[in-house]
């Protein structure tokens, strides 16, 4: 997958846009590929600049790895489990209430 990203950023259209080619992926597909490969190229220029002691170029570095990485694995929660977690925190919220015989 990180090779479909490099691919794309690699590439350039006819008017000179780099990263155009997507390969028939889609969006997410695309979007998760291309950040795990900005994620992992930042990581070896902050390794690069930690080596040679650069820490003022390193800790920017830092932080953009984290978003990228972040992005790259980014979780989503389908619909129907937050559906099945409101009538889990429900059926919690109806306990409780009925054992300490109580309403809010």
């Amino acid at each position: 997958m990180a090779a479909a990203a490099r691919d794309s950023a690699e590439s350039t259209r006819s008017d000179g846009i780099p990263g155009e080619n997507t390969s028939g992926l889609d969006l997410a597909t695309l979007q998760h590929d291309t950040a795990q490969y900005v994620a992992d190229m930042i990581l070896e220029l902050r390794n690069m600049a930690k080596a040679a002691k650069l820490f003022t170029v390193m800790v920017p570095l830092e932080y953009a790895y984290y978003e990228a990485f972040s992005r790259a694995n980014r979780v989503s929660v389908p619909p129907e489990e937050i559906e099945r977690l409101r009538d889990l925190a429900e059926a919690a919220k109806e306990t409780q209430t009925s054992s300490t015989g109580t309403s809010n």
